[in-house]
């Protein structure tokens, strides 16, 4: 039965790597904090599967939302 269940998370994580590293589609309740969060606990996952490439990718996002808050900080500008 574990086998089954890693299977499934496997499969879960990929498929929402694709939706996020594609066409960058988020839950409307994911802030940025939440977003770098989450990325954040895919990057340890990809680790562990030794998939860098995707780590680099997620990281990526992770920096654009960083730079994104700081902007907004700076700037006095809401995000949407």
């Amino acid at each position: 039965m574990e086998t089954v269940v890693e299977n499934y998370l496997d499969l879960t994580i990929e498929e929402v790597y694709d939706v996020i590293s594609k066409i960058n589609v988020w839950p409307p309740t994911f802030d940025q904090k939440k977003k770098i969060k989450f990325l954040n606990s895919m990057i340890k996952y990809f680790i562990e599967k030794e998939e860098y490439e995707k780590c680099a990718i997620l990281q990526r996002f992770i920096d654009g939302l960083e730079d994104n808050q700081s902007s907004d900080r700076c700037g006095g500008i809401e995000s949407n």
